[in-house]
């Protein structure tokens, strides 16, 4: 695993970490339960979390599971940002959910491994879960709203599936599609960062109704 980190000039490890595929095997199967001892030497779990903090950030998301940079790990961060519970951030090793909310919510999600692509999804409200922190203590916590949402689709990731998978195979193609028409519109390639594709869709939507809808879109 150390390629997915770079020597520096002062010979500190630093992450390298880049979005993987959707069609990567890594993405499309269960995740071990972690042990410490499947990190490689001098590794630790809290430097693996802060670099994947780093990441997330760069990326432009609220939320990053390990095996969507190439990383075997059952493990995933959320949080940190300015409109998710004050700020606060969680690092969730083999994490769990044990019980969720009877009340269903329909919010607009996007995912980092799909730039540009945003689904209106059902979830749980609320959820209780498990987990476990970057020391090893287990963890047992109440979500609602935003940190429950981000803590379901990124725990969809340990499992080999996504936000992809929630709705139908027609509402999936119709979305791809907006995808390829704002591809084409704007002259793009493919934008390397959903922080990227999340401008470019409030700058369409601005366009269209002169105003810029509040910040609703959860990107993990």
């Amino acid at each position: 695993m150390k390629n997915l980190w770079k020597m520096t000039m002062t010979n500190n490890l630093k992450a390298d970490f880049k979005l993987i595929s959707p069609e990567a095997e890594i993405l499309n199967k269960p995740l071990p339960l972690f042990e410490d001892k499947m990190l490689p030497e001098g590794f630790t779990r809290t430097k693996v979390a802060e670099d994947l903090f780093v990441a997330m950030k760069q990326f432009g998301g609220i939320g990053l599971s390990a095996n969507q940079v190439g990383l075997p790990y059952r493990v995933f961060i959320m949080g940190g940002h300015k409109d998710m519970a004050e700020g606060k951030a969680w690092a969730c090793w083999n994490p769990e959910i044990l019980e969720t909310s009877d009340e269903d919510i329909e919010l607009m999600e996007g995912c980092l491994t799909y730039p540009l692509l945003f689904l209106k999804i059902k979830r749980p409200r609320g959820c209780k879960v498990k987990y476990e922190d970057n020391e090893g203590i287990e963890h047992v916590e109440e979500f609602d709203h935003m940190p429950s949402r981000v803590f379901q689709h990124e725990f969809d990731h340990m499992n080999g599936t996504d936000f992809t998978k929630l709705v139908s195979k027609l509402k999936l193609d119709m979305a791809k599609k907006k995808v390829q028409k704002i591809y084409k519109q704007e002259k793009l390639k493919a934008p390397k960062t959903v922080q990227l594709a999340k401008k470019i869709k409030r700058d369409i939507e601005e366009k269209k109704t002169g105003l810029i809808k509040p910040n609703t879109d959860i990107i993990t």
